[in-house]
């Protein structure tokens, strides 16, 4: 019974939040299918996807599962996905333009 005024407080925030300005934040990263990857890679000098994924891993100690080439604010990124030697997953973010690292957060 103490949890139902809880429950009703946070249903009213909840609601609120929008009306208070808090709204979601925008993404301003979007990934980009294969087709159009291949096209950007093909008009602009970026490193190699696939030595981006070979150093990645290699730094992290991790698997490679998977590279995508994303739009992130005003520059091009990879992001790396990385299978840890303790089973979590991980994304690297690397530039495409030069190689070097952006990001890179686990998840629990």
């Amino acid at each position: 019974m103490i949890f139902r005024p809880f429950l009703a407080a946070l249903a009213a925030l909840t609601l609120c939040l929008p009306a208070m300005g808090a709204e979601t934040p925008h993404r301003s990263r979007q990934c980009l299918n294969a087709a159009d990857a291949r096209e950007v890679l093909a008009r602009n000098k970026f490193t190699d996807p696939a030595a981006a994924l070979r150093s990645a891993a290699a730094v992290a100690h991790a698997d490679p599962l998977r590279s995508r080439l994303c739009r992130w604010n005003e520059d091009y990124v990879y992001e790396i996905t990385l299978l840890r030697r303790d089973g979590k997953v991980m994304k690297v973010f690397i530039k495409a333009e030069d190689g070097s690292l952006v990001n890179a957060r686990a998840n629990p």
